[in-house]
């Protein structure tokens, strides 16, 4: 199948959007696998959001994650990064959490195939389904070594800046003392390296 994506993500779940089938069979849902490093993902190219030029960044964070740590990735995704770490680190702990119930199928699909590899990592890995305002505030105060987020935008620089500190809010209290947040903020070209938005 040849398709075109229609346009950029969309709603609270930043769902992909649609894609125009260009030629082959017209079918729905366009499922794909990708592999990575190793690692195998189920993707919904239209109901969840999905980067490979991630890749190197998620192979970066695997050499930075040291033995037994407990590790928190919200807004998950189709969760390429709880993938990776639980696959090629020996994290104790990776707990997901994501809104969009299509992206969350995929990241459970995914896991099913590192469980047939490697059972024993894909134990370590947690899935959660919901909002992180509401499941952060379930999940267990200063355990996790490194919390990873990208930083969410709203519509208007007031609901922008809402957002981030709203989910700061609801972040932070997860990492222990010493625990580091990777806080993922995706800029245009002409904002780097200033990005005001960011600080």
């Amino acid at each position: 199948i040849v398709a075109a994506r229609c346009g950029g993500l969309q709603g609270d779940e930043r769902a992909a959007g649609r894609l125009e089938i260009l030629a082959g069979p017209q079918r729905r849902p366009l499922m794909t696998t990708h592999a990575e490093f190793g690692v195998r993902y189920v993707i919904d190219l239209e109901g969840a959001f999905f980067s490979p030029r991630m890749g190197p960044e998620r192979q970066r964070l695997c050499g930075l994650v040291q033995d037994c740590e407990d590790v928190c990735v919200l807004f998950a995704g189709c969760c390429p990064e709880v993938l990776q770490l639980a696959a090629n680190t020996n994290a104790q702990s990776v707990t997901a959490v994501e809104l969009n119930p299509g992206a969350i199928a995929c990241g459970r699909r995914s896991l099913d195939l590192l469980a047939k590899r490697s059972p024993e990592r894909a134990a370590c890995v947690s899935l959660v389904e919901g909002d992180v305002r509401e499941k952060a505030a379930e999940l267990p105060l200063a355990h996790f070594h490194r919390v990873l987020a990208p930083r969410p935008k709203g519509k208007t620089q007031d609901e922008d800046d809402a957002l981030v500190s709203e989910f700061l809010r609801c972040l932070l209290p997860l990492l222990r003392p010493e625990g580091c947040c990777h806080w993922y903020d995706f800029v245009a070209d002409w904002e780097f390296p200033a990005c005001e938005r960011s600080v």
